[in-house]
C-alpha cells in the first residue's frame, strides 16, 4: 500500500463508513452462518459481509435477505461470468474483482474501496470459494482505510484470512 496511509478519521472520513452506525442504510443480515446460501459468512461490519462459495440460486436468496449488491474475487475459470448473470437476473449490483493472486493486488484493493465506500452499494456481500481471498482483500482494505496493519491483519483474519496468503499480504503492507 502507498506509505503515505491516512491515519486519522480527518485526514480520511471515509475510514468510518462501513461501521457509521449512526445512519439509516440497510445492514447486512446478523449471525455467523447461512448454510443455504453462502459457506463461511460472517458480518465484519454492519454494511458487508464475507462469505466464501455461494450455493445454486444464493443470489435470489441473498436479494430477498436485503443484500444491495455482490463483490466477486473469483476468477473466470472460476465461473464469475455465471455469477455476475445469475446476480443481475436477481436484481442485485454486481463487481467482479478476480483476485487469482496470493493476495488481491493494490488496483484490486483500490477497486474494492471504491465499492465499499459507497453507501449507494449497501448492504454488500464479498466473497470468494473459502472466503480466504475475502479476509485478505479485507485486511488490505481496512489498511488503506488507515487502520493500523496488526488490527488490519486481525480484522483479515476475522473475514476468512488464513496463513495461506497472510504472508503476501504482510508484504504489501510492508510488514
Amino acid at each position: 500500500m502507498p506509505a503515505a496511509v491516512p491515519r486519522s478519521a480527518e485526514q480520511n472520513p471515509d475510514r468510518r463508513l462501513p461501521y457509521a452506525i449512526e445512519n439509516d442504510w440497510a445492514t447486512v443480515p446478523f449471525g455467523s452462518e447461512m448454510p443455504q446460501v453462502v459457506k463461511n459468512y460472517n458480518r465484519p461490519s454492519p454494511f458487508i459481509a464475507a462469505g466464501g462459495h455461494l450455493k445454486e440460486g444464493a443470489m435470489a436468496e441473498l436479494k430477498a435477505q436485503g443484500f444491495n449488491t455482490v463483490v466477486s474475487l473469483l476468477t473466470e475459470e472460476e465461473g464469475v461470468s455465471e455469477e455476475e448473470a445469475e446476480a443481475h437476473a436477481a436484481g442485485l449490483n454486481f463487481h467482479a474483482l478476480g483476485v487469482s493472486t496470493t493476495a488481491p493486488t493494490r488496483d484490486q484493493v483500490r477497486a474494492f474501496s471504491k465499492i465499499a465506500s459507497s453507501p449507494a452499494n449497501y448492504p454488500i456481500l464479498v466473497h470468494c470459494a473459502s472466503s480466504n481471498r475475502v479476509g485478505a482483500m479485507w485486511a488490505l482494505y481496512r489498511f488503506h482505510m488507515g487502520v493500523p496493519a496488526e488490527i488490519a491483519i486481525e480484522e483479515g483474519r476475522a473475514a476468512g484470512l488464513k496463513t495461506s496468503r497472510e504472508g503476501a499480504v504482510r508484504e504489501l503492507m510492508g510488514l
